[in-house]
């Protein structure tokens, strides 16, 4: 890493954001025991540029968050899957909070759905041909964490499947979701933590979504 690898205010895009990480993980480089794993959607532009520039293997892993019934954006939850495991973790304040604000058959339902949109991801675009993940260094992407509740769930994950190390890397988060991961992994590595923080689109000049087929040209063996 040299003297000018400063964070930019913003980036132009995820695979920028992707690349500018990479700097930050060049001891991970052309080892065969890394797997970078991009959360879906956002996350995998940021983990295939992330991998090409470090020459390791890449792959996708399903997230969906859980919020809270009024349909706004506050997660109190997010579910992960890969392969044949699953991982359900709280955001403790949060769901604390959401238990006191809404009936439990409201958050059961907001569970369920999440199940079923969290199978249809990992079915129809990860499939059940994932790559080997015991043992292994496992860095984790998204396109920035806002209350760190899918990262959360991930990490949980990849614990539950055997997981050597593991490395949480994103682009932007503010403190709070950072609190929330840094004690879960081995390794944190972010590029901007803002003082301000309202979206982790505000972070970059192009924030498009990313389709079915961009992951899939991404990710070699999907």
């Amino acid at each position: 890493m040299t003297s000018e690898h400063i964070a930019p205010d913003r980036f132009d895009d995820r695979t920028s954001a992707g690349k500018f990480l990479a700097e930050d993980l060049q001891q991970y480089a052309k080892d065969p025991n890394v797997l970078v794993l991009g959360l879906l959607r956002g996350g995998v532009p940021v983990a295939a540029q992330i991998a090409l520039e470090l020459g390791v293997d890449v792959d996708a892993l399903a997230v969906r968050r859980l919020v809270m019934p009024e349909r706004t954006q506050i997660a109190f939850a997010a579910m992960a899957a890969y392969g044949e495991h699953t991982s359900l973790k709280y955001i403790k304040d949060i769901w604390s909070s959401a238990q006191l604000r809404f009936n439990k058959e409201d958050l059961d339902a907001v569970e369920v759905g999440a199940r079923a949109d969290l199978e249809k991801m990992r079915t129809s675009i990860v499939g059940e041909a994932v790559l080997p993940v015991a043992g292994r260094t496992v860095i984790l992407c998204d396109d920035g964490m806002a209350s760190g509740a899918s990262m959360a769930a991930a990490v949980e994950l990849m614990r539950q499947a055997g997981a050597g190390r593991i490395v949480a890397a994103v682009p932007v988060a503010p403190k709070f979701a950072r609190w929330e991961v840094e004690p879960l992994v081995d390794e944190f590595v972010c590029a901007i933590n803002p003082r301000v923080f309202h979206s982790v689109s505000a972070f970059y000049s192009r924030f498009d979504s990313v389709s079915d087929s961009e992951i899939i040209a991404l990710i070699p063996h999907l």
